[in-house]
């Protein structure tokens, strides 16, 4: 089974990410850093190539935008590489405590398989669900979402305005937006804000929420195998990536 770890990286326990490389299988190694760590991130990935043969990409976060920033990278991560690869795991434990946050933010988001490593270098494996947000939450819920953030700046006024952009009926808008007996709405998920005006005219914004799960949320999400016993290590030896 290929796989590719994501890790978050920063100056101090470097080791940690060395250690995920030993305890779990690995094909190709993600870091994500602020600006900051770029060389040194680089000049780790480095090492590794060189023993293992192992091929990397770097992915630069904002320290003023962590959490953004960090799901867009992990959401770049899996539309380019996902499919690529069987498995994809987490490594949170290296770096600051906000970038380690945030990648937990976009594993729950999209069901990987995360882990930190305890004070003896031991894995320790967090509580995500198999399943990941958007596969909770139906397609049909994620496009409209994707449609108010994209095409109306996380704003629209009416129902009517939102058929004209998402290309949903207003009967199926408003079972998707309220909910209903059977499945609670994206208001009733936190994800929207709505109001209710005059003749029953509603209108929508996304909340930091929603739009954290719409920057989280790849185009197209690759079904992610989750595997927790140690394997043999393969090598690749494709050319570095720095994004």
């Amino acid at each position: 089974m290929t796989t590719i770890q994501i890790a978050t990286f920063g100056s101090e326990n470097q080791d940690s990410i060395a250690s995920g490389i030993r305890n779990f299988p690995v094909h190709k190694l993600a870091l994500i850093c602020y600006e900051s760590d770029i060389h040194k991130a680089d000049e780790f990935s480095r090492k590794i190539k060189a023993i293992l043969g192992l091929s990397y990409s770097i992915h630069i976060v904002s320290s003023k935008n962590v959490i953004r920033d960090t799901l867009q990278r992990v959401s770049e991560i899996l539309a380019k590489d996902g499919r690529n690869f069987r498995q994809v795991l987490m490594n949170v434990s290296c770096g600051d405590k906000l970038i380690g946050c945030a990648a937990l933010s976009a594993s729950f988001i999209n069901g990987i398989k995360a882990f930190g490593m305890d004070e003896s270098g031991s894995p320790l494996l967090m509580p995500i669900l198999k399943l990941s947000y958007s596969e909770i939450i139906s397609d049909s819920k994620i496009k409209i979402l994707k449609a108010i953030d994209d095409a109306a700046g996380g704003f629209v006024e009416s129902l009517e305005q939102l058929e004209g952009i998402s290309g949903f009926g207003k009967p199926l808008l408003s079972y998707h937006i309220q909910g209903a007996r059977d499945s609670k709405g994206l208001a009733d998920l936190g994800l929207l804000d709505i109001e209710k005006g005059e003749r029953g005219k509603i209108s929508a914004r996304l909340t930091t929420l929603g739009k954290l799960l719409v920057i989280g949320t790849p185009p197209t999400l690759p079904h992610h195998h989750h595997q927790h016993h140690l394997r043999p290590h393969d090598t690749n030896n494709n050319n570095n990536v720095i994004t």
